[in-house]
């Protein structure tokens, strides 16, 4: 019989914002990121501001995702592996945005192709660009 262990990403709090060096508490966050990188090579960061972005991203994504299948196909680029793409079986999904950190080019490729007639709670609304 075989034994599986599903290993987990450490998770360490970073909400105590103003850690002093050398104090109890920044010791053990730095032994924790110190141990979770050697251990797992990353970790995920507990944070409120960082928490209240992820749940604007997801959201975001969520909505893009749940558009029909003709609409995400208009997301599209002369790139591979650009604009939409998916699985034949259809549980993968990627869409990606050239120099997406550029406002203007997520408008062009998400905002106004996905949304003919624009969608601006998903523009300055739900996504943190």
């Amino acid at each position: 019989m075989s034994s599986t262990t599903q290993a987990m990403v450490p998770v360490i709090d970073f909400s105590n914002q103003n850690p002093k060096a050398g104090s109890p508490e920044w010791d053990l966050v730095k032994s924790q990121v110190r141990e979770a990188l050697e251990g797992y090579g990353c970790f995920a960061a507990l944070f409120d501001p960082i928490l209240e972005l992820r749940k604007a991203v997801f959201g975001a994504l969520q909505e893009v995702f749940d558009l029909p299948l003709q609409t995400k196909k208009l997301c599209v680029s002369d790139k591979p592996f650009r604009g939409y793409s998916c699985s034949p079986s259809g549980v993968f999904q990627s869409m990606a945005v050239d120099d997406a950190h550029i406002a203007e080019n997520i408008e062009q490729c998400l905002t106004t192709s996905l949304w003919t007639q624009g969608n601006i709670s998903f523009r300055y609304g739900n996504c943190p660009l």
